[in-house]
Parts: structure tokens; C-alpha cells; sequence
């Protein structure tokens, strides 16, 4: 995206982007209860069947090179793995108060605070505290996790998912129409939007965002283009 709209291929008719995180949960079974966790190593080791195979997935997997690709130089691997459904709460409020410029910012700052840091993702503080940076109330944050607002448009989302047949991450989704699944080089996102570029004419449909409840005013606005060089880019997957 940075490339496409730091080099628009026409100045006056530059494409803009929307960004929706859809939730998806790699361990869909995980305990709710916020003072259950388990290490990243721990959840690896039992999904890849042990330490040597561990290691193997590891290396075919190429985790370290990918986190580098996206500026994480270095990954915390017994980083605390929980239950997600809070931190897809938070990010589907701030997309609906604050529009994807905020909950960019916030995705971001939650993807330091867990691949880095090692913060697992159902702590309310810590997920009140990255929305604060981001620009919401934390007040408001800390009800809003008190509630069950936005758990049912969540649920309802992973039967989207199972309906397109989406079961891995990650997965892009570009205007409603075109699916690109598993970590792919930024040059065929490119091809993408160029193409959608040429055509002239944008591609606005979504496919998430009435099943999200996202406003419609909230899907006007976008992403602004990169002050920065676009081969920098933020730690965000």
C-alpha cells in the first residue's frame, strides 16, 4: 500500500485505502478467563509435536526472516499466548470510533506489546493502555471490555470466514473480490492494486464491514499516504 500511494500511477486520481483486521483466532479453543496464558514456546512445542520439531517449523517457517521482513528484529518466543477475543474487541471499537487510521496505529502498538514484549493480548490494562496511545479514552476502553459489545458481530464473522473457506492467516482480502492467502511478496499485493489502479474506478466492496457493524462514514476514511520511505515499514502481521 505504501508503494501504491507514495507512486500513484495518476497524481489526480491517486488509490486510497481502507484497512479492515478482520478477527481470526489461531487457537479458537482458548479459555476466555483472562488469568489463563500458556508461552508461545509451549503452544508450538504441543502443536508441532516437541521440541525438535519445534525447531524444524521453525527454520521451514522461516519465523525469524518473516518478523524481519516486517520489522521485528527479534521475536519473543515465550511470550504469553492467551485467548485474543479482547484485543479483537479493541480493535474493532477504535475502527468504529476512531476509523482504520486509529486502529492501524493501535494494531501495531498490540504487535509490539506481544511479539516483542511478550504481553499476552487479554490483559484489559494493558489493551486499555495501547488504545490510549492511539488516540481513545481509556475509561471508555475499560467499559467497553466490561461489556459484550461487539462479541456477537465477532462470532458471526468466524461463519463468514468458514464460508470462504479462509482457515489460515495470513490472508488479504482486497475490495470484497480478490483473496491472496499466505505470506506472498509485497510485489504481487502490488500487482493487485495496480491493476485496480488501471481500471480506474477503485474497489470499494467489503465483505466484513456490515457483519463488523463498521459506519459507513468510518469506511470513507483512509489511510494517508506514507511520510516515509515505503521499503520502512511498521512491524504489523
Amino acid at each position: 500500500m505504501d508503494e501504491v500511494m507514495q507512486m500513484p500511477m495518476d497524481r489526480s486520481n491517486p488509490l486510497r485505502f481502507f484497512v479492515l483486521r478482520v478477527p481470526f483466532f489461531l487457537e479458537p479453543h482458548y479459555d476466555r478467563d483472562a488469568s489463563w496464558h500458556e508461552t508461545n514456546r509451549e503452544r508450538l512445542e504441543r502443536k508441532w509435536g516437541g521440541k525438535a520439531s519445534f525447531v524444524a517449523q521453525k527454520q521451514r517457517h522461516r519465523l525469524k526472516e518473516r518478523g524481519q521482513e516486517v520489522g521485528i528484529q527479534h521475536f519473543n518466543l515465550d511470550r504469553l499466548a492467551s485467548n485474543t477475543l479482547a484485543s479483537h474487541r479493541v480493535v474493532q471499537w477504535m475502527t468504529k470510533l476512531y476509523g482504520c487510521v486509529a486502529s492501524e496505529a493501535l494494531y501495531n502498538e498490540l504487535n509490539h506489546n506481544h511479539f516483542i514484549e511478550g504481553m499476552k493480548l487479554n490483559d484489559s490494562s494493558l489493551l486499555c493502555q495501547a488504545a490510549t496511545t492511539a488516540g481513545a479514552d481509556y475509561i471508555a476502553c475499560d467499559a467497553f471490555l466490561a461489556s459484550n459489545e461487539g462479541i456477537v458481530e465477532i462470532e458471526q464473522t468466524q461463519v463468514v470466514l468458514e464460508r470462504l473457506g479462509i482457515s489460515s492467516i495470513p490472508t488479504f482480502l482486497i475490495g470484497g473480490k480478490v483473496i491472496i492467502s499466505g505470506a506472498v511478496h509485497s510485489s504481487e499485493l502490488v500487482r493487485v492494486f495496480r491493476e485496480i489502479e488501471k481500471a480506474g474506478i477503485g474497489a470499494p466492496d467489503t465483505v466484513f464491514a456490515d457483519t463488523l457493524k463498521i459506519p459507513n462514514h468510518m469506511r470513507q476514511s483512509t489511510l494517508p499516504p506514507p511520510e516515509k520511505d515505503f521499503s520502512i515499514r511498521p512491524a504489523s502481521f
